[in-house]
């Protein structure tokens, strides 16, 4: 899934999370919680029922402003005490022993004596959250316990509704769906133990129980993944179209965002010569979210769970909601039509009746039939009522990007062209004959048809109107294939290089030879979409003073990933100006094309002590004194080439445009003693190669990164001032011991003659003084650090990890107008603070001979 880049939000994220902490803290600062202890918690016995709520009623109360800020959600109901029977797990169903754990459920797995099969997950809680790969890096229960951050996560699982599952599951039964008959108990505290991997207990919680098969017995019952490899071997093997279609319209209409492969199993059976697979549910608990405050739906964003909305009488993004299943669908739906899912939605419809919805919800406990639930009872009969919408709707988007899949077999494939509109795909059995796929697919509904072959000798035929203009996708797998291409077919055809000769006699379709195995193996994962990420940073330096800006992203991921097919990224700081970065792979994995352009902000600058090693660093003067206005304006494309892992050679050339600014008062005026040449608008021409390195040399030395360019410069109005130049970087860092790492940086720049502009120069940037404060022919500097981390800061607010570093830096500049046997340095050292394990923040302090230069950031990692 989507996916697409790791660091979304993360800016965002840090906000809303102290945000959220503020917010705890004003109920404890205006005194508006309820203390005293929990009565209310201790459970309450009548015989083998007792009376429990899931949370204390303590946890019920927050002050106005966190209520609006972020939501009461369900939390009234968590904490409304409940008749249910109570257990243990030594008697509960005479005696229940472990087998597994389910993370994904937060809950266990467990059998009775009879060998039925059980899953037992606590009322508290939703794993869903600890799924987000954001949270993953970021939560840790042992960390968080205790603090009042670990208190705001364990609110916000409260937008999930604790009891209404057991409605759900009662309507699947009337709707012929499978039926997991939950039941609600209490399991008393004993001297088992029966701790989940994240630390939460089951016993002396409610906890619902629920009947699940268990695949290592029941031989007709088998995982997702198991079902995927049985589709592609043989088209006798099938989903049963109608049940699923009726599950999924049912995950809609009760707004059940999580259907991940892990929460389906299929049971086997024969008909019409056919081995169907009909849909086991395994849980329904994710109905009727209520995600209501001002910013519960951004940190959900945050969080990469942005799919999770607010249960209302319609659905307002359906490709959004169904995130976790859609491409599943896709999978399991290519023969369905529209017929079929308005079938299904009005056979929902028919069985649903005011009475069954109304009977379903009396089957909740009798305490907590109130307001709250009247109102999802009423918003599921109009999300009822429009279901033939919802149905049409889903259909068209899981038809805007077909995949459709042949067998690991010998298939003959026949793609039909109708008109300018239409293309209906055929597959037939080559051993037999048998039709045993046909759709028909449109122009206005399907932007891009994906065809793959998979393993077997294929046979692909393309015949009708050659104005159909469709794109196709032809993958034919690693068989011995033959194509029969009709003349200006638009279809594409991906072959590996050994195939190389045979696709060379097909002259009607686009051929693209490669070996990438990311393209050419089916992934039912993999479709087609988008993806915009918004990322806002900020710096403060005492040299360039606030720096503020954002990154806006948007990445296309097609049938071309590496990573993506294309990928756009702007961004803008208000000091430097608009920067563009575009990024198109090529279809070999090995090969990519880059764009980048800049165009410079009014206030861009750059500093100007004029050349040389040992300049004046003019203390006496205002920091402007030696700031130059400099419009800059530049486009560089380049061509990256992976030669091997960890290697990369890039061509680039660039055009660029410097428009230094007269501005009175300023060094550079006296320096260059009115020769105005140097305001006269400059046109440069460059090219350019480089090696980069990126690699692990061994575990003491994680990190070795490096590269080398040559290149060559000329002024386009003058093109008798040109210059070669050559740039080294390497950087390495040494695990000295667990905690202690030195980490180290050289830079050097060489211009091999006289005729660059300042703004061209080599330069040393050392961390003690102010940028470009020593400019030249030639430059070299080296920073180094000893960083040590120094563990955790126990608080009752957020867990925070620190660290201490301590730098030095040396070098200096060549010119051939001075002899000078001078090296710089500068010298300091600061800190780095990470919150919630997931965004730190910097601190640095370094002084020189000069002055001193502070810096404060915020970012990812260190």
């Amino acid at each position: 899934m989507n996916n697409l880049s790791k660091h979304n939000k993360k800016y965002t994220a840090i906000l809303l999370f102290i945000f959220s902490i503020s917010q705890l803290l004003l109920p404890v600062i205006l005194s508006a919680q309820t203390g005293g202890t929990n009565n209310d918690t201790i459970p309450l016995y009548s015989g083998d029922t007792i009376r429990k709520s899931i949370y204390s009623q303590q946890k019920k109360n927050r002050n106005c402003v966190y209520d609006f800020v972020w939501g009461k959600h369900y939390r009234e109901l968590y904490t409304i005490p409940v008749s249910v029977g109570s257990s243990t797990l030594n008697s509960l169903f005479g005696t229940l022993e472990v087998t597994g754990q389910a993370p994904e459920f937060h809950g266990l797995y467990m059998v009775d004596k009879r060998g039925r099969n059980y899953l037992v997950k606590p009322l508290s809680g939703s794993s869903s959250f600890l799924q987000s790969e954001f949270f993953q890096e970021m939560y840790n229960k042992n960390d968080f316990k205790d603090t009042y951050l670990d208190s705001f996560i364990g609110d916000a699982y409260t937008i999930v509704n604790p009891y209404t599952f057991i409605a759900s599951d009662y309507m699947a039964k009337v709707l012929d769906l499978n039926s997991n008959n939950p039941r609600l108990y209490y399991i008393a505290r004993n001297a088992t133990s029966d701790t989940i991997i994240d630390g939460t207990e089951i016993q002396d919680k409610l906890v619902s129980i629920m009947n699940v098969p268990d695949l290592a017995i029941r031989k007709d019952i088998i995982s997702t993944g198991d079902l995927l490899k049985k589709l592609q071997d043989d088209k006798s093997h099938v989903v049963d179209q109608d049940l699923y279609i009726r599950e999924r319209l049912f995950d809609m209409l009760i707004g059940d965002w999580n259907k991940t492969p892990e929460n389906w199993n299929w049971q086997r059976s024969v008909a019409d010569n056919k081995i169907v697979y009909k849909p086991i549910v395994i849980d329904r608990s994710h109905a009727f979210m209520k995600v209501d405050g001002l910013l519960t739906g951004q940190m959900l964003s945050v969080l990469s769970l942005g799919f999770i909305s607010d249960y209302k009488d319609h659905i307002s993004n359906l490709k959004k909601f169904n995130k976790l299943g859609f491409t599943l669908d896709v999978a399991l739906t290519a023969q369905s039509g529209r017929k079929d899912w308005l079938r299904q939605a009005q056979y929902l419809k028919n069985i649903l009746t005011d009475s069954v919805v109304d009977y379903a919800f009396a089957r909740l406990p009798k305490e907590i039939h109130c307001e709250e639930i009247n109102k999802i009872r009423q918003k599921l009969k109009k999300r009822r009522d429009n279901l033939n919408v919802i149905a049409m709707e889903y259909y068209k988007e899981l038809q805007f990007n077909p995949v459709i899949t042949g067998t690991n077999n010998n298939d003959k494939f026949i793609i039909n062209k109708f008109h300018r509109d239409s293309i209906q795909v055929d597959i037939y059995n080559r051993n037999t004959g048998k039709l045993v796929f046909r759709h028909r697919y449109t122009k206005r509904n399907s932007k891009e048809i994906w065809l793959y072959g998979l393993t077997g000798d294929d046979n692909f035929e393309v015949k009708g109107d050659k104005r159909n203009k469709i794109p196709l996708y032809v993958l034919g797998g690693k068989g011995d294939n033959r194509y029969s291409m009709q003349p200006e077919s638009k279809i594409k055809i991906l072959g590996y290089k050994s195939q190389k000769q045979a696709l060379d006699s097909v002259k009607d379709a686009k051929v693209v030879i490669t070996d990438n195995d990311k393209i050419h193996d089916y992934d039912y994962e993999k479709t087609r979409y988008n993806s915009i990420s918004f990322s806002p940073w900020g710096v403060y330096d005492s040299d360039w003073g606030l720096s503020l800006g954002s990154f806006v992203t948007y990445t296309r991921y097609g049938l071309k990933r590496s990573p993506f097919s294309y990928q756009h990224r702007i961004g803008y700081n208000y000091l430097k100006g608009f920067m563009y970065k575009g990024i198109f792979p090529m279809y070999d994995d090995r090969k990519s094309i880059y764009l980048d352009a800049f165009v410079g902000s009014p206030t861009n600058f750059s500093n100007f002590f004029g050349f040389g090693n040992n300049t004046d660093g003019f203390k006496d003067e205002k920091k402007v004194y030696n700031r130059v206005k400099v419009g800059q304006y530049s486009l560089t494309p380049s061509f990256h080439y992976t030669l091997e892992k960890d290697h990369q050679l890039i061509l680039s050339t660039s055009f660029e445009i410097f428009k230094v600014k007269e501005v009175d008062g300023r060094y550079i005026n006296e320096y260059y003693n009115n020769d105005y040449s140097i305001f006269d608008t400059r046109y440069f021409a460059d090219l350019s190669v480089s090696y980069e390195m990126d690699k692990k040399v061994s575990d003491i030395i994680p990190t070795f990164t490096g590269s080398l360019t040559a290149g060559w410069k000329m002024n386009i109005l003058h093109p008798e001032r040109n210059f070669p130049y050559a740039e080294l970087d390497m950087a390495l860092n040494v695990k000295l011991t667990d905690r202690i790492t030195w980490a180290t940086n050289l830079k050097g720049k060489a211009i091999f003659n006289d005729k660059y502009e300042f703004y061209q120069s080599a330069s040393t940037e050392l961390r003690g003084y102010r940028d470009s404060r020593f400019i030249g022919r030639q430059s070299y500097y080296q920073y180094s650090d000893l960083r040590i981390d120094m563990g955790k800061i126990k608080n009752p607010f957020t867990p925070l990890k620190y660290g201490l570093f301590a730098g030095f830096d040396f070098g200096r500049v060549w010119y051939p107008h001075e002899s000078s046997k001078k090296w710089h340095a500068s010298y300091g050292g600061g800190a780095w603070v990470t919150i919630i394990n997931k965004i730190t923040t910097k601190y640095s302090w370094f002084g020189s001979g000069d002055d001193f230069r502070f810096m404060f950031g915020l970012g990812m990692g260190f």
